[in-house]
């Protein structure tokens, strides 16, 4: 039975609750200080904690930091109401707290929330994709100089400071001045400086990662090599379409915890690329002339699947949720567990027809509920997609 810690001081919250799991599978346990769930949790196990943003002696935010630090596998949920929502969501974007909960909420949807949580935590961490992680010899990390652009991004430094610290790293400096000078955003700049301004911190986020993992890429055959920059193509385009169904079809702005979600979606077909060579070319070579889908390939041949891997190493460096379920449901965006269903599915429509855009052979499935969900007409979806020149 899975244990949730609520911590909140106020009793209608707890009592709340209690009455929101009863007759659940969860066990709750309450502590109405951050002090005493920290005692709490030194004495017990506990799965997930629901922390009210404004407890005794410190706030839910540091609360939840300590935990994160401590206890890295427990789930952490912020409880707030409407007029904290920026607290909340800046929680949210530094991985603080993985989800938030407005007050008042309802129960039944409290419930299905929470077990679609566990529910994608247990795919994460599953025995196959364990077993597979465990094989390979070196998850792709950060490395210390791109971790000192993302620390800086975090605490919004100086714009000029930030640029100067790309400079020094060619290869996120080209990738920068590539897509700033594409079709698609068209700034014609040499600069740094120029280019970071105007793609803005989030998309510079999003780069620094997708940066960091191709750099790990640099084995294996010419036919390989072409794939990996095949991938990074569709995954910059998929980016790109992405921010046009949410501004142009959508009417609003992408979230930002979900800005590095188009350029990242894939990113585990280059963890089996790295990590399988031999293997994934034989997978690619079976699923492409014969029109199969490739998850079911690629299960046959590895007992997981890109989804998964690619679900596990975003959820490992500790990226927004958003950004996990669209690595982790791309090509299932109506799949029961997703949460952020509006974009997953943006995502598996935005990365089908990159695959489309870019004459790359499409070896899965367009789910093609995803323009009812959008509410996007389908014609003049693919009308606008192919009047535009994205590459």
């Amino acid at each position: 039975m899975k244990r949730i810690l609520v911590v909140s001081n106020d009793n209608e919250v707890q009592s709340a609750m209690q009455q929101t799991f009863q007759g659940s599978d969860y066990e709750i346990v309450t502590a109405e200080s951050g002090l005493w769930a920290l005692e709490l949790m030194e004495a017990v196990d506990i799965d997930l904690v629901i922390s009210d943003l404004r407890i005794p002696l410190m706030s839910g935010i540091d609360l939840l930091t300590k935990v994160k630090e401590k206890y890295p596998n427990v789930i952490r949920i912020i409880m707030s109401g409407i007029t904290e929502e920026a607290a909340v969501f800046k929680a949210i974007l530094n991985n603080i707290a993985k989800f938030y909960i407005l007050k008042p909420w309802g129960n039944l949807r409290l419930l299905e929330y929470i077990n679609q949580i566990f529910e994608t935590e247990d795919i994460l961490r599953s025995k196959d994709l364990l077993n597979l992680i465990s094989n390979i010899e070196k998850l792709p990390t950060i490395q210390a100089s791109y971790q000192k652009i993302l620390n800086m991004i975090e605490r919004d430094s100086d714009t000029s400071a930030i640029a100067d610290e790309i400079e020094k790293d060619y290869a996120i400096s080209s990738k920068l001045l590539q897509i700033a000078n594409s079709a698609y955003y068209g700034l014609k700049t040499g600069s740094v400086k120029h280019a970071t301004i105007y793609l803005g911190l989030q998309n510079l986020k999003s780069l620094v990662y997708s940066t960091a993992i191709l750099n790990t890429s640099d084995s294996g055959s010419s036919d390989i090599q072409t794939r990996i920059q095949d991938l990074w193509t569709h995954a910059l385009l998929t980016s790109k379409l992405l921010h046009y169904i949410y501004e142009v079809f959508l009417g609003k702005k992408l979230p930002e915890t979900a800005y590095s979600a188009g350029l990242l979606h894939n990113i585990g077909t280059l963890i089996l690329i790295n990590s399988r060579l031999e293997d994934y070319a034989k997978v690619i070579n079976k699923a492409q002339p014969k029109a199969l889908n490739l998850l079911d390939v690629e299960r046959e041949a590895f007992c997981v699947t890109h989804q998964e891997t690619g679900g596990y190493l975003v959820s490992w460096w500790k990226l927004p949720f958003p950004i996990v379920e669209s690595a982790l449901y791309h090509h299932n965006p109506l799949d029961p567990k997703v949460i952020n269903q509006e974009i997953v599915a943006a995502v598996h429509l935005a990365q089908h027809y990159a695959w489309i855009l870019t004459k790359q052979p499409v070896v899965t499935p367009l789910v093609e509920e995803v323009f009812d969900l959008l509410g996007i007409p389908k014609d003049n979806f693919e009308a606008a997609v192919n009047w535009n020149k994205w590459l």
